[in-house]
């Protein structure tokens, strides 16, 4: 799938042609947008620029349901993988000592799944929006007490809600304090470059091969009918 411009019909002029830039733009231009933008680091970025790119960019949503397991708990696992890119959010689940991470980590690598199957975009190009749980149907038990009473107890269940969003390197290169925090950006646009490059390349192999089976499908058809 080709890259594409956000905000393409109408070339406004935000804060250095952020409206033009691509959400994965080549190394060479990013290189010259964030020396930009750390020579203009001292002017702030007007909210309505970050919220309207943010409005273009494609979301993918994830979730789990009816998990036996408290949404209190839940959550402190989600907040392990919010915030941060696909490939640091599965490394952080990875390494993490909860019961349910394994679980949040699947989900995640559903969800990116299918925004490679819709859209082609890989795992590097993706960051977790959201990632938290709510609560689910909790069943009703008998709680057995002391002196011949009885309560109730709950078993608690949850639901997870995950939500990957395109990364929009250049707002991120304009977000970034410390000329450390843009070289890291940089790095990882060049990782999600390669991957979108290697990926491209695939796909592209993948449907000539399909084309080639169809041709040979077709010619052993047409083999067949001469035959009759």
């Amino acid at each position: 799938m080709p890259l594409r411009d956000l905000d393409n019909s109408s070339k406004r002029n935000d804060y250095g042609a952020t409206g033009v830039l691509n959400p994965l733009l080549s190394q060479e231009d990013a290189e010259s947008f964030a020396a930009f933008a750390h020579a203009n680091r001292h002017q702030r970025v007007r909210p309505f620029i970050i919220k309207r790119r943010r409005e273009n960019l494609r979301t993918y949503v994830g979730n789990d349901k009816n998990i036996r397991h408290s949404p209190w708990r839940m959550n402190l696992v989600c907040q392990f993988a919010a915030g941060l890119t696909v490939p640091e959010a599965m490394k952080q689940l990875t390494f993490l000592n909860k019961r349910m991470a394994p679980r949040v980590s699947n989900v995640i690598r559903r969800t990116a799944n299918l925004a490679d199957i819709r859209d082609g975009l890989q795992p590097s190009q993706l960051e977790v929006a959201e990632c938290f749980a709510t609560h689910g149907t909790h069943l009703k038990r008998l709680k057995i007490m002391g002196r011949g009473r009885s309560g109730t107890m709950h078993r608690r269940h949850c639901h997870i809600r995950l939500v990957l969003r395109e990364i929009d390197f250049p707002t991120k290169l304009l977000q970034a304090k410390s000329v450390n925090q843009k070289r890291r950006w940089l790095g990882l646009l060049k990782i999600a470059r390669e991957d979108y490059e290697r990926a491209k390349v695939e796909r592209d192999e993948l449907a000539e091969l399909e084309e080639q089976a169809r041709k040979i499908a077709e010619e052993q058809n047409e083999g067949g009918d001469d035959k009759k």
